[in-house]
């Protein structure tokens, strides 16, 4: 007995093996469907943002509190768009009180020079000139002190709440100077929906006219990612605006930009960079970023409009459901990595739990999610394929069951079922004393 109790215990052993070793491999040991960047990259925090469809490609370090001038910048920029986009000509006569103290890159305002809002703007935004950007506070706010008050309220207002302003071009006179990679990304997509500041941002080259204390100006845009003319060869063709600059030792070089590939805009942001006799680093690898995403992602076409995708129940056309087939209302396009186009998935939204009669061909019936190796990729509105008749009987069948279900329905039985013993009890008391009445007669 006991050879065939062991006997039976190895064969038992043998298939539980058997059957492990037939069982494909687990999906965490198959190759992710998500690239990564390799190679060192420069800097304290790093992302990439698809824009397009609101979605990371990469992200290190996105909350560590850090001094950096990039985001206030782009913030001070984004606010003097958002006032005075329709101002543009309007002519502004330059005050001791706009310029006095404010060192660094200068467009070389002086106090009585009449120069024009978008002049300003140009300076400010494109050449990254200080005294610029003071003015434009004061044009805005009246004081550099209320121009940064607004700064900080804006920031909160787009959900920066680690981020902290004290002048208008994030130098960094004390450790209250302070934002994230989280913050400034929110920053710079603001930015990247204001259309005059795009403009502003992305000109390679501005030229201001002679005013009343000066010849004429003409300057280049500071950010190296635009122009093939500086020292630094750090131009590519792909991006476009945003804002690059160094912030001391504190804050180090950062850079922000967006960078155009087919079927998405990219934001890349590095900030807390470095550099050295030769090179600035955080522009590398801005370049290795937005290289590595354009080489590794593409965008596809999932469904174009009008194709079938899948079927869903149809109420109300008769005793029972009709199998609907829903299709795309428009493109579908997902920028995704190229070597993940076969592990997609898709799940319906309805708008409503209960899909019904009448419908009309074209009727948007809620939305459909494309996956792509279980991650998100895009939402988009799907249609009814055909029109459907509903039945008579079974509108009346579903408004009945419907206010069987309803607050209305519920409340009276409520009532009558706290009513019903109370009008019983009566009853019962009328009969007893109708009872005794006779009995006494």
């Amino acid at each position: 007995m006991k050879k065939t109790h062991i006997k039976r215990s190895i064969s038992l052993i043998l298939l539980i093996l058997t059957l492990i070793l037939s069982l494909p491999l687990s999906a965490s040991s198959a190759q992710p469907p998500f690239p990564s960047p390799t190679g060192e990259l420069d800097g304290k925090a790093q992302c990439v943002y698809d824009v397009t469809h609101k979605r990371f490609l990469y992200k290190n370090n996105p909350n560590e509190v850090l001094n950096t001038s990039t985001s206030a910048k782009i913030m001070s920029g984004l606010i003097a768009c958002e006032q005075l986009s329709g101002r543009l000509n309007e002519k502004i006569t330059i005050t001791e009180k706009m310029i006095s103290g404010v060192g660094g890159y200068s467009m070389k305002l002086k106090a009585g020079e009449t120069v024009t809002v978008k002049d300003l703007l140009y300076g400010a935004i494109c050449a990254s000139y200080n005294d610029a950007a003071y003015a434009l506070a004061h044009v805005c706010s009246g004081s550099t002190e209320a121009f940064v008050a607004l700064m900080n309220s804006r920031a909160d207002e787009l959900g920066a709440g680690m981020t902290s302003y004290t002048n208008p071009i994030g130098y960094p006179d004390n450790s209250a100077m302070v934002t994230t990679l989280s913050d400034t990304l929110k920053i710079a997509e603001a930015a990247y929906h204001n259309q005059l500041y795009m403009e502003i941002c992305s000109r390679v080259s501005y030229s201001v006219r002679s005013t009343n204390m000066s010849d004429e100006r003409f300057f280049y845009n500071r950010n190296y990612l635009l122009s093939a003319d500086y020292q630094y060869n750090y131009y590519n063709k792909k991006c476009s605006g945003m804002n690059a600059g160094i912030s001391g030792e504190a804050g180090g070089w950062s850079v922000v930009t967006v960078a155009h590939d087919d079927g998405a805009d990219l934001i890349c942001i590095v900030l807390g960079g470095t550099e050295d006799d030769t090179n600035i680093y955080a522009y590398q690898t801005v370049n290795t970023l937005v290289n590595w995403a354009c080489d590794e992602y593409n965008s596809i076409t999932v469904f174009e409009a009008g194709d079938d995708i899948g079927t869903v129940d149809v109420g109300l056309t008769g005793f029972g459901t009709q199998k609907g087939v829903y299709v795309a209302a428009n493109d579908i396009q997902a920028y995704m990595p190229k070597s993940s186009n076969s592990s997609i998935t898709y799940h319906l939204e309805l708008d409503s739990e209960y899909l019904k009669a009448p419908l009309t061909a074209g009727d948007r019936i809620g939305t459909v999610n494309i996956y792509c190796g279980g991650e998100l990729m895009v939402s988009s509105p799907v249609a009814i394929k055909q029109s459907y008749e509903s039945n008579g009987v079974m509108i009346v069948i579903d408004a009945i069951g419907r206010y069987t279900k309803s607050r209305a329905f519920i409340a009276t039985l409520i009532c009558f079922a706290i009513l019903l013993p109370t009008a019983l009890i009566i009853k019962s008391r009328r009969s007893k004393s109708h009872g005794s009445f006779r009995r006494k007669y």
